[in-house]
Formats: C-alpha cells, structure tokens, sequence
C-alpha cells in the first residue's frame, strides 16, 4: 500500500513537471512576457540644467536628461508665489517647453518633473525664477560684406544696453533656437565663415543682458551664397618678355576663396580684348607670336562672379 501510494505521487510530480515545461513553451511562443523586474520600479532621474529664455511672447524653456528606458513624459510646473501649478506635459522625447501665457514684470518659478511608464514621479529639477521684460524691437538695416577669408555682418544700433544674437541657417525662415555667438554681444556687426557650396541665411535679434535673455524679434532675413562674391580687380600686372613669349605676372588677390585668374588679350581695337587662358596661380605663359602689339589685362574669378579687370599693360614684340 505504501509503495503504490509513493508511485501514484512520483507520478503526480512527474506530469506536473511535463505541464510546467509544456505551459512555459508556450509562453514563451506567444510572446508573453516575464514578470516586471524591480528596475520597472525604480524612482527615475531628475531632469537637470533646467534655464528660461524670454523670446518675443515667449517663455523657452529646456533642460537635460539622459536615462530614458522606462521614461514615460515630463511634467511642467510654474508658481507665482510658492504654489506650484502643472502648467504642461511633453513626451520623453522631448526636453523643451513653450509658455505663452505670462505677463511681463511677474516674477515665475519654473521646475520640472520626470514621469515612469509605471507613473513613478522623480524628484524635482533645480527651480528657475525668471521675470519677462518688454522685449527691444528689432534690429534694422541688416546687411554683409564678404572680406577676403570671413564674411562681416553688421546692422544698426538699437541704442543703449542693448545687445545682439546672430542666427544662421542652410534654410530659409527655420533657424533653431540657439544663435551661433556663445553670449550676446554689443557691437553692430559679427564675422563669420562663409560657406562656398550653399547659401547661407541670417538674422538678428536685439536681445537684454540678463538671466532671462530677454529677445525681441527677428530683424529681416539676408541670403549670403556663392553667387554674390565678386572678388577685388587683380593689382600689379606685367609682363617679362623672353624670346619669343611673353610672361605675365601680378600679385595675388587677398581673398582666399578665388578660385583662378582668367587673362584676356587685345591685338587690336576692332577685335577687342579676348580670353586666352586661365591660371590657378598669379602668372601666365603668352607663347603666341604674332609680330603685332599686344595688350593683355586679367580677371580674377570666384565661385561664380568674375571681378573687375586689371590695368591694362600692352606689349610691342
């Protein structure tokens, strides 16, 4: 009796481990998942380096975060007094955002939360106080000048304690939310690389010194491309006759992004002056001779535009 009750529970195990193994195959077929592990649980990060920027009737706000995995949104809260209010939400994607329902002269205080997919709250950001200002207008008269290794952009003073950020872009109208001068700066006018391959857009903003940044609007866009850099006419042209060439020779243009020099020669008034060559250097071979006067001037040429030519130097063989 004993014995055929120890059998029938060896057996009873014995079907319990096959259903066990039979339940857990499937399981794992179908896709199901296994138990929430205890990180699911766990507090998530506070946001950090949370700060304010006052642009036109705006309220930027951004801040960092890292750690994302079981990050579900933030949460955005603002406070007149000591009473924080949740003023908005973004997803976990996004670290930044806008408030447009302020008033200048009001002193707020902004934080901001992070939330878990299983809706656990971090603790709170560092806390920003920030009191929007009546923004500058903006600026006027925006203009560039391209120089011979940086382009200068310069525009009209909009008066006393007022300072500037530069925008740039490959896209006309979009420009992302930080200018391209690390802090704001006094003078009327910034130099900048230019870009040969593509036009460039910028803009200018009048912007107050202070922990808010308070920025007003855009000044008018300009368009900077290749096609408008026209260099300087070429200087110190000659020539140095030897046998029977004629070498010509002159100082190098001081832009850096000329590309080559063209030359052009007259051998009489009714044909005019006509190109016989080009050179990627400040000097040229002549090996044509005629037997005739010949006058010879020379171009230098950028990314597109040719510059005005030389003084003409003639030359009897």
């Amino acid at each position: 009796m004993t014995e055929h009750r120890a059998q029938s529970t060896d057996f009873s195990l014995l079907v319990f481990c096959i259903l066990c193994s039979v339940f857990c195959v499937l399981s794992l077929s179908c896709g199901k998942k296994g138990p929430p592990t205890l990180k699911s649980y766990e507090k998530p990060d506070a946001p950090t380096g949370l700060k304010a920027i006052h642009r036109e009737d705006m309220i930027i706000l951004s801040w960092s975060y890292h750690k994302k995995e079981n990050l579900k949104k933030f949460h955005i809260f603002r406070a007149e007094d000591t009473n924080f209010q949740k003023i908005g939400s973004v997803t976990k994607d996004e670290t930044s955002y806008t408030d447009a329902d302020f008033k200048t002269g009001v002193i707020y205080k902004y934080k901001v939360v992070a939330r878990s997919m299983k809706n656990i709250l971090s603790n709170d950001s560092n806390v920003i106080v920030i009191k929007p200002r009546p923004v500058p207008s903006a600026p006027k008269n925006i203009s560039y000048r391209i120089g011979y290794n940086a382009l200068s952009i310069s525009w009209e003073s909009s008066g006393e304690g007022i300072f500037y950020n530069i925008y740039k872009s490959y896209e006309k109208g979009k420009y992302n939310i930080a200018p391209i001068n690390n802090e704001p700066v006094k003078a009327t006018s910034f130099s900048d690389n230019f870009d040969l391959s593509r036009p460039v857009y910028y803009t200018v903003r009048c912007v107050l010194y202070n922990e808010a940044r308070d920025e007003g609007h855009a000044s008018d866009e300009i368009e900077v491309g290749p096609a408008n850099f026209t260099p300087s006419r070429p200087e110190g042209l000659n020539t140095v006759l030897a046998d029977d060439k004629v070498v010509l020779i002159w100082k190098e243009n001081p832009e850096t992004w000329v590309i080559k020099y063209r030359v052009y020669r007259k051998l009489s008034e009714s044909e005019g002056f006509k190109p016989i060559g080009e050179s990627a250097t400040p000097a040229f071979t002549d090996r044509e001779k005629t037997g005739t006067k010949h006058t010879y001037r020379v171009t230098a040429v950028g990314p597109s535009k040719e510059s005005e030519p030389s003084k003409e130097v003639a030359v009897d063989f």
